[in-house]
């Protein structure tokens, strides 16, 4: 049996030569092209499609930073049409997160503008994802990201049907409980190592999303390395200003709430059964402008980028190296 591995798990070890003669020139960049559609992202980073992080002003920042939102779906179908629409007229774009039951729905994002979609789901390695898929590739000029799946297998069933993105991590994420309510779930790295190496064997052109347990720039820079194409954050996100959600006081300090696509509230939201549940739900410290949080990874990736010999993503890819902080069952 081989170890499952987390961020926790291993550390980053320069073993080649750096020739990055300054951070500023590491290219962070990555490039989504497919069936006619191009988003040239300045950073590998996707918010992730929750309640508590997606609002409009998130997606109008991220916007701003050459980064794709998310425009959640759990909310009323009318309010997310108008977020859609606001972000257009406003000369942004963002994903839309779609679920398996929305075909009408996602008719009229696609007429509306609409070109990179998110069938977000718990379990991607299923049979009832594949007419959401099918129905978003009949159309012309579209980007499709789907997931969650948790190995080689499921990364290539997923890839086999066209998926442009795939996430990958099931019940990594700290809002998730999924592993302790089904025990399903393996250590996000060993997760990530696995569906690179399907990846890499079948010449898939499908990108890894890792998904779930990244607690800071540092956790970015290792799923980056060991097979990420870019990495998709809640909590680093959650408790800034940008975050949707009300600002909370208590004992004189500033929060916001944040909680899983699965948690109790969301499932109550959404006329589901509240009563099994697999995500969390808490709060966290005020953080301000979600500005701050972008810049802390953008600076923080060049940085470990240079030690690692890495003058954009490929290279940290090909250079990374890591060892295993300590015995890991």
């Amino acid at each position: 049996m081989k170890p499952s591995l987390s961020y926790q798990d291993i550390s980053l070890v320069p073993r080649n030569l750096s020739q990055v003669n300054s951070r500023q020139e590491i290219d962070l960049s990555l490039n989504l092209e497919s069936n006619g559609v191009s988003y040239n992202l300045r950073l590998p980073v996707f918010p992730a499609p929750m309640d508590t992080i997606c609002s409009l002003e998130m997606c109008q920042i991220l916007s701003n930073n050459g980064m794709l939102g998310m425009i959640h779906r759990f909310q009323p179908i009318d309010k997310r049409k108008e977020s859609f629409k606001s972000l257009k007229n406003d000369g942004f774009d963002a994903a839309i997160a779609v679920g398996l039951d929305e075909k009408e729905i996602i008719n009229e994002f696609y007429n509306s503008g609409a070109r990179a979609f998110i069938v977000d789901v718990a379990n991607g390695f299923n049979t009832a994802v594949e007419p959401t898929i099918k129905q978003i590739l009949d159309f012309k000029n579209t980007y499709i990201i789907c997931g969650n799946v948790d190995s080689e297998e499921g990364f290539k069933y997923l890839s086999d049907l066209g998926v442009d993105a795939i996430r990958v991590g099931i019940g990594s994420g700290s809002m998730c409980t999924t592993s302790i309510m089904t025990g399903v779930g393996q250590g996000i790295v060993s997760s990530i190592q696995e569906c690179r190496g399907i990846k890499e064997k079948i010449g898939s052109k499908s990108l890894i999303i890792a998904d779930g347990g990244i607690r800071a720039v540092g956790d970015i820079a290792k799923a980056l390395t060991v097979g990420a194409d870019a990495v998709m954050v809640g909590r680093m996100l959650a408790g800034t200003k940008e975050a949707e959600g009300n600002i909370l006081k208590y004992n004189g300090k500033l929060y916001k709430a944040y909680r899983g696509s699965a948690s109790y509230a969301v499932q109550q939201k959404r006329g589901k059964n509240p009563y099994y549940v697999e995500g969390d739900e808490t709060i966290v410290e005020y953080k301000g402008g979600v500005q701050n949080i972008l810049d802390q990874i953008d600076a923080g990736l060049r940085s470990s980028m240079s030690y690692m010999a890495a003058n954009n993503l490929n290279e940290l890819k090909k250079n990374g190296s890591y060892v295993i902080k300590h015995n890991v069952s």
